[in-house]
């Protein structure tokens, strides 16, 4: 949510207070008036600001504690450029459609008022890293993020987009540094529903969002009588399957006036053109991409759909031969669920031991555990009964940890587990591999008994485990 040093501001969003000159740039507004709240300034009697986390064209977010919950929450102040009630009252609306959002992917919204002549949001608040910021690192090393990740994400993304949809409420400002990877369980959160609004506006004709991700009738100021809807956030989701996929937007123009029309004029471009081997999806991606609103998916489930239909490989999709691995219930279970736990290492010996070091950082709680020795027996064993922790080798044939972990995050509860990868080679090329899967622990081997169980004492302890999970 930075404002970039460089002059090319075709990735960052901006409102319809700016303009542009005869060369395509943007020219900045007037400043609005700056927000600084210091740190451990109260908002609205119960947000005590802890640090800043980001700002952009509609206001800038904190990290804060609520101090009446005591919980970590995201808080974003907004200075309206507005002083009519009509537009005070949109905003609240708007508030009250994103408080009765409730999906997994989507950011929730647990306050809204006023705090002097600024308006806030008190919103969860997602520890993880952005996609943008792990799509640079894969650009870095010129490589592309794993294709089954990518569909795994963009699905996510699109059920919280659909559930958002079902609500009236449009994001519009879909786009990679909107989407974040929470560390721990690698799952997928679309943020800052800052520039959204209910999909009824009578004012639709705004131009807000990012000019990279932007539907035509976004970027044509709503010419033709094409408003924006959901159809909108269906584009710019497509334009971020483009990019994961391809490693490219569909338009990457430095031009702000060129790459405007190219949204609302421009030919769509293939995938296969990038990558031939893609050429599976370029069908896919054109009905997304489509410049007529009509002419694309109905709903962005729709398109994420075709996008696993073409692209999900047929490896891991069935059960093994291999029969489940058996579970062990530890004495004194409660009423309540146990705690699921899975290691998995084509070692069995190592297998074991992992199964004991889980066993004694939880000692006194409800715990089931497996052993899998390999990464199909262990998605075969998740399929049957999602796990809450995994200890995963990284190094065994067939499916790796970096696979195997990239298939269970795409199952059912997928993005629930919380995991320790176990290897001899822990390092950066290791980490960033990883990333894109939440996940934060790694152990080296040879492992040290001690080490392994105080890293689960500390996923244990970040994931409220106190008890066991009862869902």
């Amino acid at each position: 949510m930075s404002t970039p040093s460089s002059p090319d501001r075709s990735g960052e969003a901006f409102i319809e207070t700016s303009s542009i000159d005869e060369q395509g740039n943007v020219i900045d507004a007037p400043a609005r008036p700056s927000i600084v709240p210091a740190p451990g300034m109260v908002v609205a009697g119960t947000y005590r600001v802890e640090r800043e986390l980001g700002r952009g064209g509609m206001g800038v977010v904190y990290r804060a504690r609520d101090t009446w919950l005591d919980r970590t929450v995201a808080l974003k102040l907004i200075v309206p450029t507005w002083d009519d009630m009509l537009a005070e009252q949109k905003l609240q609306h708007e508030a009250k459609a994103l408080a009765t959002l409730r999906d997994q992917h989507v950011v929730q919204v647990y306050a809204f008022g006023r705090h002097g002549s600024s308006y806030f949001f008190a919103m969860e608040y997602v520890e993880g890293r952005s996609l943008e910021a792990i799509l640079d690192d894969y650009q870095q090393r010129k490589s592309l993020l794993p294709q089954h990740r990518a569909l795994t994400i963009l699905g996510r993304i699109a059920d919280g987009l659909d559930a958002a949809h079902a609500r009236g409420i449009v994001h519009r400002d879909v786009k990679p540094g909107n989407i974040v990877i929470e560390e721990d369980t690698g799952r997928p959160v679309l943020i800052d529903f800052g520039l959204a609004q209910q999909s009824t506006d009578p004012n639709p004709e705004t131009i807000e969002g990012t000019p990279l991700y932007m539907a035509p009738e976004q970027a044509g100021f709503g010419a033709h009588g094409i408003t924006v809807g959901p159809w909108s956030d269906l584009y710019a989701l497509g334009c971020v399957a483009f990019q994961l996929l391809t490693g490219s937007t569909p338009y990457p123009m430095r031009n702000m006036v060129h790459l405007l029309q190219a949204h609302q004029r421009a030919p769509v471009p293939l995938a296969s053109s990038v990558h031939p081997e893609l050429a599976p999806f370029d069908a896919v991606l054109a009905r997304a991409l489509a410049k007529n609103p009509a002419d694309r998916y109905p709903s962005c489930g729709a398109f994420a759909r075709d996008l696993v239909r073409v692209g999900s490989p047929k490896a891991a999709a069935a059960p093994s031969s291999e029969a489940p691995p058996p579970s062990t219930r530890q004495p004194g279970e409660s009423s309540l669920r146990p705690l699921r736990v899975l290691a998995v290492d084509d070692d069995p010996a190592f297998g074991k031991f992992a199964a004991k070091a889980a066993e004694l950082a939880l000692k006194g709680r409800s715990v089931r555990i497996r052993v899998a020795r390999s990464g199909q027996a262990a998605l075969d064993a998740a399929r049957e009964e999602p796990p809450d922790l995994l200890l995963l080798d990284l190094d065994m044939p067939d499916l790796d940890g970096v696979d195997t972990l990239s298939h269970l995050r795409a199952l059912p509860r997928g993005d629930h587990a919380r995991v320790v990868v176990l290897s001899g080679r822990v390092g950066p090329q290791e980490r960033w591999k990883f990333a894109v899967l939440g996940v934060r622990e790694f152990v080296a081997k040879p492992i040290d008994l001690r080490r392994l169980v105080d890293t689960i004492d500390g996923i244990v302890e970040r994931a409220g485990w106190g008890a066991a999970p009862t869902a």
